[in-house]
């Protein structure tokens, strides 16, 4: 008897590994079921909360910006058509990261017609995974840029298209 329920429990946990890993896409080198959106949270601002995109968020082609006073070789891209989920409004933006960097350089995030954006090189909160072609976010502090000082926080991913520049 005692050894069934070892038996079971070894069987309950492959199982339910294997359904874990299933459910993530199996661990593989792509975003898999992991759709790009993104979830706005603790806006200061009435309104701004709420998730935008439904995994269909379009991306800009990734370019490179050469480098300029104290920043360094940009990879920068844009996205736009991530529509509020169950609600009114729109986010759209830019990103720029340093080349071979894992980390966001800046972030700028257009919500409901709203600007806010993270300071120049503050890539706390943030990884930019090359080789899986996405950029997470996680909880990342943005600032409004109109000098209001109202903030929001941000969760989620963006795609990379496949196509980009070296080091990006």
């Amino acid at each position: 008897m005692n050894t069934s329920l070892k038996t079971f429990s070894v069987l309950s946990a492959v199982l339910a590994a294997a359904a874990l890993l299933s459910a993530c896409g199996g661990g593989g080198d792509s975003l898999d079921e992991r759709a790009a959106s993104l979830t706005v949270t603790n806006a200061s601002a009435s309104g701004l909360d709420g998730t935008y995109g439904d995994g269909n968020i379009n991306a800009t082609e990734v370019t490179q910006v050469p480098a300029t006073g104290t920043d360094p070789v940009l990879c920068s891209f844009g996205f736009n058509g991530a529509d509020r989920v169950g609600g009114d409004g729109t986010a759209s933006g830019t990103v720029r990261y340093a080349t071979n960097a894992d980390s966001l350089y800046r972030l700028v995030l257009n919500v409901r017609g709203r600007e806010f954006a993270t300071a120049n090189g503050d890539g706390d909160d943030t990884d930019v995974h090359h080789s899986r072609d996405y950029l997470e976010i996680v909880n990342k502090r943005l600032t409004a840029t109109d000098g209001t000082g109202d903030t929001l926080r941000v969760t989620g991913l963006l795609t990379l298209r496949g196509n980009r520049p070296a080091g990006c």
